[in-house]
């Protein structure tokens, strides 16, 4: 294995999404020196469309308390409360955080923010911008301030391996398009990679969001949780062509947007009598799966949202959405939209204490790469809001972290490439992950997903990025043959209730090897 020498630094930032931006903005401003960020992309960062926030003096009577019960019934009982809460204190600061380095929000004339409502929110919380996405503009401003301010970023690298010494982190080994293997050092490092991606083949994911990096923290020891649930976005383009994967902001009912079957009947109204405006995306969901049972679906395989009624400034205050619509030829003033779910996010990954620490002392998670915030379900608008509030939050720990001392380099982990065989396996996983760890599960298929993955991950030995890809989907069914339930985005047809015995996390870790679970009680 070819491997280029160290170079060492006071922090490592895996992932240049929104969690690792604002995590490098506040190390920044605690006077941290040399912070290097490995950045193989944005992941889903810059198609965020919202950032839930509590702030003073809401309109509408907001409060963290309100935003913390919210958040736990999306969740279905499930939400780490003490992660919970600190999300909710924090929002105003992370806003602050942002204001202070050039982000700038939508406002109405009188000059407040201008909010909305999406999925799961009692009341309107979401802040935007109506020009463009709020996470594109995030990603950018805070890019290029950074690099300002010196930090260094490896653009087009991946976190291969995380190195541990001693019981604690040592760094990345990092690999970079056309280059050698490289490590780099450093007391403390952080996980914002984001979730499991293009693990399923049809998602909403960004291509640069594989899903290996389940496997990764496995493999380096790090304790996971609540990888079985996987959200799916409930109202994505199934059509016109050129559209398809494009979410329709859940954001829309809240605008007043109705969501119709074949039959041409608002669906929603038979389990949210009070309309569309703020159901939770589990709901949303488990009502398309009925439609679509009962022989109430579109052709293309989805329902229909409705946004003909609504006013043509409401339909440009979402430009993204609305203009790739019509582009692909498609006017959603005049015409249904047929939409459905698809695999969009991930409600579990590394398990983190209320400060953001792992098992591994060093290692850090923040965003969609650390697990146990939002239980069964994430509500909307919550992505951006996890990502940022995490992110620093995970950066008061590391400025924090008592050893500044670097530990030794232990020996590199196995690494090798095999393209031809990358080619050949690598639908098969995705595949198999599609089939059987989809919306709807059952034992029998989770227990042929782990056999054929199990298979798969031994047949990609040669090819380390296979080998991982195909464990992080073996993970992904463990969890979810283990929770033998229906609960929030986990739906087992052999189990459709929900059970109190599994009013749990769990927990799933590397013994010798093999996965170990236990339940951890909410």
């Amino acid at each position: 294995m070819n491997t280029k020498d160290t170079a060492a630094f006071d922090a490592i930032i895996a992932g240049s999404g929104i969690a690792g931006l604002i995590a490098a903005c506040s190390l920044v401003e605690r006077g941290a020196g040399r912070i290097a960020v490995l950045s193989p992309g944005y992941g889903g960062a810059p198609y965020i469309a919202a950032f839930n926030a509590v702030l003073p003096d809401s309109p509408s009577g907001d409060s963290p308390e309100l935003y913390c019960s919210d958040m736990l019934a999306a969740g279905y009982g499930l939400g780490n409360r003490e992660l919970v809460e600190a999300l909710g204190a924090l929002t105003g600061e992370c806003v602050a955080l942002l204001e202070r380095w050039g982000v700038s929000f939508a406002r109405l004339e009188d000059g407040r923010y201008r909010l909305r409502r999406a999925s799961g929110s009692s009341c309107p919380r979401s802040l935007c911008r109506t020009d463009m996405l709020i996470g594109g503009h995030i990603v950018s401003v805070l890019r290029r301030e950074l690099e300002k301010k010196g930090v260094l970023f490896f653009d087009n690298t991946s976190c291969v391996h995380l190195l541990v010494s001693g019981g604690r982190i040592a760094g990345t080994a990092c690999l970079t398009a056309g280059e050698p293997l490289k490590t780099l050092r450093a007391p403390v490092v952080l996980a914002a990679w984001g979730g499991v991606g293009n693990l399923y083949g049809k998602s909403t994911y960004p291509a640069d969001i594989d899903g290996r990096t389940l496997a990764m923290g496995f493999e380096a020891g790090a304790s996971l949780i609540d990888l079985e649930f996987v959200e799916f976005e409930p109202m994505v383009c199934y059509g016109p062509p050129d559209a398809v994967g494009e979410p329709c902001p859940t954001a829309m009912l809240g605008e007043g947007a109705y969501l119709l079957n074949s039959r041409g009947e608002r669906f929603l109204l038979k389990v949210r009598p009070q309309g569309e405006a703020g159901a939770p995306k589990s709901l949303i969901n488990n009502a398309i799966r009925e439609e679509l049972k009962a022989g109430n679906g579109t052709p293309l395989g989805g329902v229909y949202a409705d946004l003909r009624h609504l006013d043509q400034k409401v339909l440009e205050a979402y430009p993204w959405f609305y203009e790739r619509v019509k582009n692909a030829g498609l006017d959603v003033k005049h015409s249904l939209l047929e939409v459905g779910p698809m695999a969009h996010s991930h409600s579990g990954g590394l398990e983190i204490d209320s400060r953001c620490r792992t098992n591994i002392p060093g290692l850090f998670a923040a965003g969609e790469a650390a697990g146990g915030m939002h239980g069964a379900c994430r509500m909307a608008g919550n992505a951006a809001t996890q990502a940022a509030v995490s992110g620093l939050m995970a950066a008061v720990s590391m400025a924090e972290f008592p050893a500044k001392d670097l530990p030794g380099l232990p020996e590199i982990p196995r690494f090798s490439e095999n393209q031809s065989l990358r080619a050949a396996l690598l639908p098969h996983i995705r595949e198999t992950v599609s089939n059987y760890v989809e919306r709807e599960r059952d034992g029998n298929g989770l227990k042929k997903a782990r056999a054929a993955l199990a298979e798969l991950r031994t047949r990609a030995a040669d090819d380390t990025f296979t080998e991982q890809c195909a464990l992080s989907g073996l993970l992904l069914a463990e969890a979810a043959l283990a929770r033998e339930e229906t609960r929030g985005t986990h739906n087992r047809t052999d189990f459709p209730e929900q059970r109190e015995e599994f009013t749990c996390s769990i927990r799933l870790k590397n013994a010798d090897g093999k996965v170990f679970m236990e339940h951890i009680r909410r």
